[in-house]
């Protein structure tokens, strides 16, 4: 199964969650590994664009990331099942908590969420640290720009 990532190239390969250790995410605190991906290259480049600061980056690529297509390696909590306020921006400490638990129990290879900022769409939390990161690719498949008429504020 593929899943997609829009990285900056010197960190697309990065396969034990360094950014998502050292900064946190919305599903995982400050210290806790995680690789965030979209289950779509589409929601991937919609994380990375709201994600991006006053300039959209131009050292990006398109990384996609082949995992097992083994379903009992996922984790897809019903939405009722989340924090309440795990959509909030910015993130609440109760979603980075849930996800700190799925990371620490290690029992799967992916969390399967919905993002933030399209519900409807499907994002995966990674975590690099099951048995089964073995198994998982990371190919730089091209370079990636945003089209130009997307400006920032």
């Amino acid at each position: 199964m593929l899943v997609w990532r829009i990285a900056k190239r010197a960190h697309a390969l990065d396969r034990i969650g360094t950014g998502a250790r050292l900064g946190g995410g919305r599903w995982n605190s400050q210290g806790t590994p995680a690789i965030y991906a979209g289950m779509t290259p589409e929601i991937a480049a919609l994380e990375k664009l709201v994600h991006t600061g006053e300039t959209l980056p131009n050292d990006l690529v398109v990384v996609e990331i082949t995992i097992p297509d083994d379903g009992l390696l996922y984790f897809r909590p019903e939405k009722s099942s989340l924090p309440p306020d795990w959509n909030v921006i910015p993130s609440s400490a109760s979603a980075a908590v849930f996800g700190d638990q799925f990371i620490t129990e290690g029992r799967y290879l992916g969390m399967i969420v919905p993002s933030a900022v399209m519900p409807e769409s499907m994002n995966i939390v990674i975590n690099p640290n099951h048995p089964a990161m073995g198994e998982v690719v990371f190919t730089i498949a091209r370079e990636f720009r945003f089209d130009p008429r997307f400006r920032p504020n």
